[in-house]
C-alpha cells in the first residue's frame, strides 16, 4: 500500500515527465551526458576530493537556477536538502577552492559546443552553396555592472555604472563572447573595481569599511591569485589579453566587435595584428578629438563629418541617413567610416570598420550582432544568477559567475539544436517543470496524508476506501490526467494496484 511519505527521493523526482514524455530530469541529464561534465572537470584538473567528485558537485551548482534557488544556503533551507548527501562544507570548498581554474573550465565548455555545433548535420544557414560563411562568426566585448549588497565581500567597492548614472556597490564584469552564426557562447570574463582618485574614499568606501573587508592569502602561482590582480587591470589591456587566449584556444572570428568605449587605437592594432590580420574590426568610435587623414588633411571627427556634408545618404530600409568615406587612421592604415543618424534632428553616429569591402548595410547587419551580449547579461542575471553569490570569498564569486556563464553555454546549444524558442522561453520550460513537479508531489502526499486521517478518525479500512475512491469515475479521470501529465505511464496503474 502506498502511504504518505516525508522524504522525497531523487528517484520518484525523475518520474515526473513533461508534455512531450520525457522527464525534466531526462532532458537535462541528456544536456549534461552530451556536454561530458565529467570529462570536462578531469581535463581540467578538478579531481575528486572526500567523497564526492566535482563533477557531481558541479551539476547541483548547474541546476540551482531550475530549482529557483540561488545560493547552497537556500538550498539547505529548502526541501531540495533531503535529496543532497553532501553537507554545506562540500559546496563551500569547491568554490573557495583557488587552484581550480574556473577560466579554463568555461573554455572547455565552449569548446565542447562549438565542437557539437560544427558536427550537428541538421546545421542551418551555415555555409552557402560555395562554401563561404553566410553570417561572420565575431568576437563581442562589453561590460557590465553586477550590484552586491555585502559590505564584507572581499575586493568590494563601489563603480560607476552609465545606466543610473550613479556609484553603486559591487564590481564590473568584462566579458568576451563568441558569435558562431547562430548564437552567442561566453568564452571569458573578468571582475574589476574602480579605486577612484578620492583618496579619502578609496573604492568609494570610508576606509574603517575597507578593512573589515574580507581577506585571503593565496598563493601567488594559483588560478585565483591571478584572476584577484585582474580586478586592478583596465579593462582595455585585460580585452586584448581575452583576445589573445580565445584565438590560442581554437576562436577565430570574422570580426571582433565592440562599442564606443573599447574601440582605441591600441584595440584596433591588436585585432589587426591576430592571424596574420584575418580578423577585421567593427565599432563604435567616440566623436571626438582623435584625427582622421582626408585628402591629405587631418580632420577630427566633427570637422570630417561636416565636410561630407553633402555626400550623406538615406538607407531606405534602414531609415537611416549615413556618410561613408574611407581615410587614414593613425598607424593603421586605411579604414572605412560610417557617420549615421536616425533623422536630422538626431545626434550622429560614428561606426569604424577596417574591412573596406563593407557596405553601410553589411555593417550594419553585423554590428547588430553586438547586442546579443546585452540579451545574454540579461538573461544570466534575472535567470541564471550571475551577480547573485553572497559569498565573501572572491573565488567563490567566480566560481558562480563561471557557473551561470556554463548554464548559459549549455542552454544555447540545448536552444540551438531542439527549438527555435528563447533561451528564457526554454529556461522557463525546465524551472516550471522542477518547480511543478515538486508541487504535484507535495499534493500528492497530502492527498494520501489526508486520506489516511479519513480513514484512522472514522476507524475506516485504508485499504478499502483508496479501493473505493479510485474506482469513482471522477476520480479516476482526474487521477489519470495527473499521472499522463506529471507521472510516468505505469505510476496510476501500479498505485491503483496497491490500493
Amino acid at each position: 500500500m502506498l502511504y504518505p511519505q516525508n522524504t522525497i527521493k531523487i528517484e520518484e523526482i525523475k518520474t515526473i515527465s513533461g508534455k512531450d514524455g520525457l522527464s525534466f530530469f531526462d532532458k537535462l541529464l541528456k544536456l549534461f551526458k552530451l556536454f561530458n561534465i565529467d570529462s570536462l572537470c578531469k581535463k581540467n584538473g578538478m579531481i575528486k576530493y572526500k567523497g564526492f567528485s566535482v563533477s557531481e558537485i558541479l551539476t547541483v551548482l548547474i541546476l540551482f537556477p531550475f530549482m529557483a534557488i540561488s545560493t547552497v544556503n537556500s538550498l539547505y533551507a529548502s526541501r531540495f536538502n533531503e535529496l543532497i548527501k553532501a553537507q554545506k562544507d562540500t559546496f563551500f570548498r569547491l568554490k573557495n577552492n583557488e587552484y581550480f581554474n574556473w577560466r579554463n573550465l568555461l573554455y572547455l565548455f565552449a569548446k565542447r559546443s562549438k565542437k557539437m555545433s560544427e558536427n550537428n548535420i541538421d546545421e542551418a544557414n551555415e555555409n552557402s552553396a560555395d562554401g563561404v560563411s553566410v553570417t561572420p562568426k565575431c568576437f563581442v566585448i562589453d561590460d557590465t555592472v553586477i550590484n552586491k549588497v555585502g559590505m564584507k565581500i572581499e575586493f568590494i567597492g563601489k563603480v560607476y555604472d552609465h545606466v543610473i548614472g550613479r556609484l553603486v556597490l559591487g564590481f564590473k564584469l568584462l566579458l568576451l563572447s563568441y558569435w558562431d552564426g547562430k548564437s552567442l557562447i561566453p568564452l571569458d570574463f573578468s571582475y574589476h573595481n574602480e579605486k577612484g582618485k578620492n583618496k579619502k574614499y578609496p573604492f568609494g568606501l570610508l576606509k574603517r569599511k575597507l578593512k573589515k573587508r574580507f581577506s585571503k592569502k593565496r598563493n601567488k602561482k594559483s588560478a585565483g591569485y591571478k584572476r584577484s590582480q585582474e580586478l586592478s587591470v583596465d579593462k582595455i589591456t585585460n580585452s586584448i589579453a581575452m583576445l589573445k587566449r580565445a584565438v590560442k584556444h581554437g576562436f577565430v572570428p570574422d570580426y571582433v566587435l565592440t562599442d564606443s568605449w573599447f574601440s582605441s587605437e591600441k584595440m584596433i592594432k591588436t585585432i589587426r595584428k591576430l592571424k596574420k590580420g584575418v580578423i577585421h574590426f567593427l565599432g563604435m568610435m567616440k566623436m571626438d578629438n582623435r584625427h582622421y587623414e582626408y585628402q591629405g588633411q587631418k580632420l577630427n571627427a566633427k570637422e570630417l563629418r561636416k565636410k561630407l556634408k553633402s555626400k550623406m545618404k538615406r538607407a531606405k530600409k534602414l531609415n537611416i541617413y549615413y556618410i561613408e568615406v574611407i581615410v587614414n587612421y593613425s598607424d593603421i592604415g586605411a579604414v572605412k567610416l560610417f557617420f549615421t543618424r536616425f533623422s536630422k534632428r538626431s545626434k550622429w553616429r560614428l561606426l569604424l570598420a577596417t574591412n573596406l569591402a563593407l557596405s553601410f548595410h553589411q555593417a550594419v547587419e553585423i554590428y547588430n550582432i553586438r547586442w546579443s551580449i546585452e540579451v545574454l547579461f540579461k538573461e544570466c542575471k534575472q535567470l541564471l544568477n550571475l551577480g547573485k553569490s553572497q559569498s565573501n570569498d572572491f573565488d567563490a564569486q567566480l566560481a558562480d559567475a563561471t557557473i551561470s556563464l556554463i548554464v548559459y553555454t549549455m542552454l544555447s546549444f540545448h536552444k540551438r539544436i531542439h527549438c527555435h524558442t528563447s533561451l528564457g522561453a526554454l529556461f522557463a520550460q525546465y524551472r516550471d517543470d522542477f518547480i511543478e513537479a515538486t508541487v504535484v508531489e507535495k499534493l500528492w502526499q497530502l492527498f494520501l496524508a489526508i486520506q489516511l486521517t479519513i480513514a484512522e478518525v472514522f476507524e475506516i479500512d485504508y485499504n478499502k476506501m483508496m479501493r473505493v475512491v479510485f474506482e469513482l469515475p471522477e476520480a479516476r479521470k482526474t487521477f489519470k490526467s495527473l499521472s499522463e501529465i506529471f507521472f510516468e505511464d505505469n505510476f496510476f496503474t501500479e498505485t491503483r494496484k496497491a490500493a
